[in-house]
């Protein structure tokens, strides 16, 4: 589509149960079309929502509404601690987020755009560290969510012997001198093959470049063994594993572990699961060069599982043609 999006986009700042200020970004298709759903996006470490429109773009596209927010401490929302970025005093904190931003999107952002229909379809979608957050928000249960959708999912490390002893010294660490920074939180060779998008996210001044603080990365690997060895996930009757689930990772993902999220997509008791691994994509699959093929997969399998609101389906180019005879019409 040619031009400036349909969309309509809300833009604010909602409260966190801490009282700091974070930012939301929301974008929905034009109120013709009939919606498929609503998709919660939870970004990766370092980065901010607005990252992501292209994204939000074919999201809205196929009939979904998007939410998202700026995690504490990231893009245009308060820090956890005095102004250090890219920090979280706890990880649960991150996770309490979340659950308000859905609370507030509900009482506000839905009435707004939505109107009195009932509510729709809630998926989750995260990015890499917004994948462990989104999964912690799901199996916290205070919301219910209809689908996942994990991309280049941060869910555990591979221990290394550098990672191994630096484990060794995170717990005293996190607790003496919680805001030292020393574990690098990306490694930016390996982010895309895409050269024009590294040099984009480097030039970004958003973009946190610093390493993690003690405290955060001792946070982090509590909240994945948390993850690994919670039970609901390997128990078919849990409410978690009756939420269909689709991976998709790049193969040469050398970012977040791939080896670690097939085998935590094997160990899971959910039916309806897939794993979609990309031969030769790095890292941010939403900006590699076949980031058009990541998005197809990920709305078809939307799509399979998630129906108009209404029979008299409209896509975004059928709403286009309508307004464009309306106003031929009043013209003539």
């Amino acid at each position: 589509m040619a031009g400036a999006t349909p969309w309509r986009v809300l833009e604010g700042a909602f409260t966190s149960t801490r009282s700091q200020s974070l930012a939301y970004y929301a974008t929905f298709p034009p109120q013709e079309i009939s919606l498929r759903g609503v998709v919660l996006f939870v970004h990766g470490i370092g980065e901010y929502a607005r990252r992501f429109t292209h994204l939000f773009d074919a999201l809205c596209a196929d009939g979904f509404g998007v939410i998202a927010y700026d995690m504490i401490g990231h893009g245009r929302s308060d820090c956890d601690y005095r102004q250090e970025r890219g920090h979280a005093e706890l990880f649960q904190h991150m996770v309490d987020d979340t659950n308000a931003f859905i609370t507030f999107a509900k009482k506000t952002i839905y009435p707004e755009v939505l109107g009195d229909t009932s509510p729709p379809a809630l998926i989750f979608m995260g990015m890499s560290y917004g994948t462990l957050v989104g999964l912690h928000t799901v199996l916290s249960e205070q919301h219910s969510f209809s689908g996942m959708v994990l991309t280049a999912p941060a869910i555990s490390v591979e221990w290394t012997c550098v990672l191994k002893c630096q484990a060794i010294f995170m717990r005293p660490l996190g607790k003496l001198i919680p805001h030292m920074r020393i574990t690098p939180g990306v490694n930016y060779n390996y982010l895309s093959r895409d050269p024009a998008f590294v040099a984009d996210y480097l030039a970004d001044s958003m973009v946190i470049k610093a390493k993690m603080t003690a405290r955060m990365a001792l946070e982090t690997l509590k909240a994945m063994k948390k993850l690994r060895t919670d039970t609901r996930v390997t128990t078919a009757s849990s409410a978690f594993c009756q939420i269909p689930v689709l991976f998709v990772q790049g193969s040469a993902d050398k970012i977040t572990s791939v080896a670690q999220a097939e085998e935590f997509h094997r160990n899971m008791a959910t039916k309806d699961k897939r794993f979609e691994k990309l031969d030769g994509l790095f890292h941010c699959i939403f900006d590699e060069p076949e980031k058009e093929q990541v998005m197809k997969i990920i709305t078809s399998w939307l799509n399979e599982r998630f129906s108009p609101s209404s029979e008299d389906f409209l896509t975004v180019e059928d709403a286009e043609e309508v307004r464009g005879a309306e106003g031929a019409t009043v013209q003539g």
